[in-house]
């Protein structure tokens, strides 16, 4: 049996910082920027907030030196390089670092800090920002710019997202998505270029049939990637008990048990295989089969215990991967829902799917008088007036959101949607779903960009305002997005 993994969550990156500027320019003021941003570094390490064995190189000169160091960050396998121009540096050090061909495709930022303020010109360091800058444009490497001064408040937080950020392009490029099924038929965008997604991302999706899951349920064990893993009843009555405290449950014991033994269905088979996200199909085969309920509380326990970064409906893995973005920069999982009334009509936006809410992740109280948090049979008759269960309903967690779509281009290419709202008790609109209702002041842009970009129907909603972060995020992977809050 398979050791149980950690929770799925953002990994601190192994940064690469490298010291630079040529040897003229005030020795004192240089000196002064390089302490600054040394002490910073090691407060990185204390608080965790980068890997242990990150690298912090000594202040180098030239292209020789340059390519010393390149080597030693390529053969530590560093998550993100950052070039600190201490003072104005030589331009051969930023190209060399930037087509070193095992750093080409590694997330690259160059900060420096402003000129001191004192009569003399000391350093000339931004300057040297400006030439770095135009060099990535030339050739087509995708950077970050961040100015100081190191100790500022204003700099670590931006310095603090963009590790948050090459800590998610970390995640992404170790990815391995579960496809449990494939889309029901002319569910077109949940059938996207998985190569393409490998090479942007760096996703890998691995798509199982749903008899394999019929086969977990019935036997309690599975054999994968990893070896064997399995589950027992008191697995199952633990699950129960963990859904049954502080929610309304508006089911049959019979059928919250089943609901709990396709959790630990899909969990052994996510250890077994060492996968991180997932997508899933459950109708209509699932639910007409041996194991006759659907998979939204399933997919709600996956996701509020941690053991995936994203589970979506109807196997549309692309926007899992929008999904687990949303997660593990919010640190907090994210949703995967459905535009599901006219985005142009209202400031209130209705999002919202059957019934996969997520555990742990929802309002509670109540939302016009209706429960927010209680699993419950589906109250929308669309299969023939059949029972569909158990589902988590009711409306996320208020506060701040961030929505993520998007838009497969002809040439695998991919193009994302990034808005930015807010939740609330009086945004609420209490429908008998799982939903958040978000205040969206640029409805009528968001609607107009949502139509004329092709963006999908489903999105991932992450629990956060991460704006800043997920644009920060796109413009380092060269994929171009379009938002109504630019």
């Amino acid at each position: 049996m398979t050791k149980l993994p950690p929770l799925q969550r953002r990994p601190a990156p192994k940064l690469g910082l490298v010291l630079n500027s040529i040897e003229v320019f005030d020795p004192a003021s240089k000196d002064r920027s390089e302490k600054a941003l040394r002490a910073y570094y090691e407060s990185l390490l204390k608080s965790g907030q980068i890997d242990p064995q990150s690298i912090i190189s000594k202040r180098i000169f030239g292209p020789h030196e340059a390519l010393a160091v390149a080597d030693q960050l390529a053969a530590a396998c560093v998550d993100l390089v950052v070039i600190a121009n201490i003072a104005f540096p030589n331009g051969q050090v930023f190209l060399t670092l930037a087509t070193h061909p095992h750093l080409a495709r590694v997330p690259m930022a160059v900060i420096a800090e402003p000129e001191p303020d004192i009569p003399e010109w000391a350093t000339n360091a931004w300057c040297g920002v400006i030439m770095n800058n135009h060099v990535a444009h030339q050739i087509s490497h995708p950077i970050v710019t961040i100015p100081g001064p190191f100790a500022s408040k204003e700099f670590q937080a931006k310095f603090a997202g963009l590790l948050r950020v090459a800590g998610t392009i970390r995640f992404l490029r170790r990815d391995f998505l579960c496809r449990f099924g494939e889309a029901p038929g002319g569910f077109h965008s949940a059938s996207g270029n998985q190569l393409a997604f490998a090479k942007i991302f760096g996703t890998r999706v691995d798509t199982l049939d749903l008899t394999l899951v019929m086969e977990t349920f019935r036997t309690g064990k599975v054999k994968g990637y990893n070896g064997e893993a399995a589950f027992s009843d008191d697995d199952i009555r633990r699950t129960v008990d963990q859904i049954s405290k502080g929610r309304k449950i508006d089911v049959e014991p019979a059928m919250l048990e089943r609901g709990a033994k396709l959790y630990q269905t899909y969990r052994a088979i996510v250890r077994a295989n060492g996968y991180t996200s997932a997508a899933f199909r459950c109708w209509p085969e699932q639910m007409d089969s041996f194991i006759g309920i659907s998979s939204c509380m399933a997919i709600g326990l996956l996701l509020g215990n941690g053991d995936v970064t994203a589970a979506t409906c109807e196997s549309d893995w692309p926007i899992a991967v929008m999904q687990s973005i949303g997660t593990l920069l919010a640190d907090k999982p994210a949703a995967c829902l459905d535009w599901v009334n006219y985005t142009g009509g209202s400031e209130v936006v209705q999002l919202g799917h059957c019934g996969v809410g997520i555990c742990g992740g929802m309002a509670g109280g109540s939302c016009h008088g209706n429960p927010c948090d209680e699993v419950a049979l589906h109250p929308v008759n669309r299969l023939g007036g059949k029972n569909v269960g158990p589902v988590i309903i009711g409306q996320y967690q208020y506060g701040p959101k961030t929505g993520l779509s998007l838009a497969p281009q002809p040439d695998g290419s991919v193009k994302i949607l990034i808005f930015k709202g807010a939740s609330s008790a009086k945004t609420a609109k209490g429908i008998k779903y799982v939903a958040t209702d978000v205040a969206v002041p640029d409805h009528h842009k968001l609607n107009r960009m949502l139509l004329e970009g092709g963006f999908t129907h489903h999105l991932a909603v992450a629990m956060a305002d991460i704006g800043d972060e997920v644009r920060m995020l796109f413009d380092l992977l060269g994929v171009p997005w379009v938002s109504p809050d630019a």
